[in-house]
This record gives structure tokens, sequence and C-alpha cells, in this order.
């Protein structure tokens, strides 16, 4: 990435009237659109689809759609410093690759966990590994290097259980420990 933010933009903008467009798409629809022609229709259908009726999924993209980024010309903005300290850890960004449970069945080698744990070691981008990763929390955090990682827990009924998981991730190198409250039960989901 460019040393500003807004000269990332720009890139994209001059290569573009060169006829080069991004690798990556930036709009959800193209995302979506390439994911349908790279997964097996079982990946998509686990990835794409929400528990029950996905009510509450479809609530949540009209509830983002209504937010807006709001530019703000000539206020000295060029010059950014988005920087921020979280648990006694200095960040270059507010930014965290958020936790996804059974996220290695999204690359073609079944490891989308640790895929995902090295891109977050070549970006800088914090990681917070799920309690339902598929590869072992340890290799996830070698994968990591210098960069934080935290661990996700949904605490079990099993109180050893859990004091077991949260010790692992204190030795594999979680700087963190992130607890999940939002479920007891994984969400059932008619469309997978």
């Amino acid at each position: 990435m460019s040393p500003r933010y807004g000269d990332y933009q720009l890139e994209i903008y001059l290569n573009g009237m060169r006829g080069l467009q991004p690798r990556y798409p930036a709009d959800a629809a193209t995302m979506e659109r390439r994911a349908a022609e790279a997964l097996p229709p079982w990946v998509l259908s686990y990835v794409k689809s929400g528990a029950g009726d996905e009510g509450t999924q479809r609530a949540n993209v009209e509830a983002f759609a209504k937010w807006g980024l709001v530019p703000r010309m000539m206020e000295g903005a060029y010059e950014r410093d988005l920087s921020t300290t979280l648990f006694g850890i200095e960040l270059e960004h507010p930014l965290f690759l958020c936790p996804i449970g059974v996220l290695g069945i999204c690359s073609q080698d079944f490891h989308g966990d640790l895929a995902t744990a090295r891109a977050a070691a070549r970006t800088g981008v914090p990681m917070v590994a799920s309690t339902l990763s598929q590869d072992p929390m340890e290799d996830i955090a070698a994968e990591l290097g210098d960069t934080p990682g935290f661990f996700q827990l949904y605490p079990p009924n099993d109180r050893d259980l859990a004091i077991s998981l949260i010790q692992r991730a204190e030795r594999a190198g979680f700087s963190a420990l992130v607890v999940t409250l939002d479920t007891w039960v994984t969400g059932w989901r008619p469309a997978t």
C-alpha cells in the first residue's frame, strides 16, 4: 500500500485510466459473484447463508447500508494517524480480521485459517482466531509472526475445557482473549 491512504485511491484511478482494473473487487456484489465462481456450492451455501430465516442477516445488511463515508475536504486529513492502543498493544490502525468459524473450508486446501494468518502477517492486520478454527490454534499463531493475534473463545459448559483452551491460546502466543457470548449452540442453517 502507498504511504498515504489517499494515494491508494489515486493509484486505482490512474490505473483505471490506462484500462487496468484492480485485481480484487471493492463491491459486495462482485465479491459474491467471484466467490460463487471459485467455491464449491456446499461451501458457498455455508458462507453466504444465515441462521433460521436469515432475517437478522437481511436486517444487518439494511442497517449497514444506511451508513456512509463523509469526505472531509480541506480539513488537513491528508496526513492521517489511525494508530490506536488495545490491551496495551500499539496498533497502526483499528482494523482486525474477525473470527470466522469453519473458515478453513474457504480455501482449496481446507486451511483457510492458516491462509488468513499469513495474510495478517503480510499486512500487519491483527487476526482474531475462532474457537471453531479448523487448524490448530498453535499453527495459526505461528503463521502470524509478529502480527498480534487474539483468540476468540466461545465458553464451553465444561470449565476444564475452557481453561484448557485459554491456556493453549496463551502458550501459543495469542495476545488477548475475545470472549463471545452470542450463542450457546450453533445456529440452524437450513440453506446449507
